[in-house]
């Protein structure tokens, strides 16, 4: 059970950077309507990517977020 978690949050990961590159910032409700993903993945994806530094969330409107892919910086 644990293993087919692990891969579904790998899978919610993925699925969400994939679309992050493909289309650019978006809002959360955007993300939350495709149809592979459920809105609960897709908040704990966003939680542990911006924890991870790996996308931003940013308040653009009373209640509406963007989700952005986080520039990559070099040492």
């Amino acid at each position: 059970m644990l293993q087919e978690e692990t891969a579904d949050v790998s899978l919610s990961h993925s699925r969400l950077l994939e679309l992050l590159r493909e289309r650019g910032p978006q809002t959360l409700d955007s993300l939350c309507a495709v149809p592979d993903l459920g809105w609960a993945q897709v908040l704990m994806a966003v939680d542990h990517l911006s924890r991870s530094q790996q996308v931003s969330l940013e308040m653009i409107a009373p209640r509406e977020y963007r989700v952005s892919l986080m520039e990559r910086q070099e040492p």
